[in-house]
């Protein structure tokens, strides 16, 4: 065990100190007290100097167990700093590839759904087409109604003239609901009745022509809407109601084409078999 050199400096300064104050005057016995408090002053330096080491090198262990358990920790925090950096790394591709498998889903659906529109479209005019066909009327669609309301009767009366009678008749029905004081309006009622004459359907054109007279009495279509009930009337065998229709034309004296068509079929209603007349 190495000792401190300050200690034996120390013994041998105060050795000197006390021979000088004690040396002349100190007897044999004064000395060996002397003596003795200096060999009991050693241990205690030596039991000092001991207890002293013993607690360095326990601090020093300590120092050095504490070194070690801070080297442990630092290996451990590198280690699963590495470890949750992996785990980061695979969490992030792991995301990355159900973004992928998303955004892949989501165009898919997309797809999916434009296909199911188009096809919709399309049965939808399959039905549409069929049912005026068949006679039915059924709704246009919004993109089929032109903003314009001159390209809108055009259309209409365009419809007409191809013989889509519904398609017609749902054009000129909107008309009606968007343009009710327009000029055109008594017009567009009296083609609604006569797509349904010309669907041989004489007893609900005669409803629509009647609506001319009644709603736009004062337009210049209340002469084509007579002879259009006049026509409906002898269809359904109403021979008398039809010659009432026709005479009350002619008495509006309308433009000559028209007076000759309503005087020749007065001539063709009065000449009918008894038997095609009801009344």
């Amino acid at each position: 065990m190495k000792r401190n050199p300050a200690i034996p400096f120390y013994r041998f300064i105060v050795a000197i100190f006390l021979s000088s104050v004690y040396g002349c005057w100190t007897s044999a016995s004064a000395g060996e007290k002397l003596r003795v408090a200096g060999q009991k002053n050693d241990e205690r330096i030596t039991q000092l100097e001991s207890t002293t080491q013993s607690d360095r090198e326990q601090l020093s262990q300590r120092l050095a167990n504490l070194e070690q358990v801070l080297e442990q920790s630092r290996n451990v925090l590198t280690r699963d700093s590495a470890d949750r950096g992996a785990q980061v790394d695979q969490l992030q591709e792991k995301i990355a590839r159900l973004e992928g498998q998303m955004a892949e889903l989501q165009h898919g659906i997309e797809v999916q759904l434009d296909k199911i529109t188009n096809q919709n479209n399309e049965l939808r005019q399959r039905v549409d087409q069929i049912a005026r066909k068949a006679g039915i009327d059924m709704p246009v669609a919004a993109s089929e109604i032109p903003q314009d309301k001159q390209a809108h009767y055009q259309a209409a009366y365009g419809a007409f003239k191809a013989s889509e009678f519904s398609k017609a008749r749902a054009l000129f029905r909107e008309y009606l609901s968007r343009y009710p004081s327009d000029e055109k309006a008594d017009d567009a009622q009296y083609w609604i009745g006569t797509s349904y004459l010309s669907e041989n359907k004489p007893a609900t054109a005669l409803g629509e022509f009647r609506k001319v007279i009644d709603e736009y009495g004062k337009g210049n279509a209340v002469e084509v809407a007579l002879f259009g009930m006049a026509e409906a009337f002898f269809k359904l065998h109403a021979c008398t109601d039809a010659k009432a229709a026709l005479e009350a034309l002619i008495k509006k004296r309308p433009t000559k084409k028209l007076l000759d068509i309503a005087k020749e079929k007065l001539r063709e209603v009065k000449k009918a078999d008894s038997s095609y007349c009801t009344s």
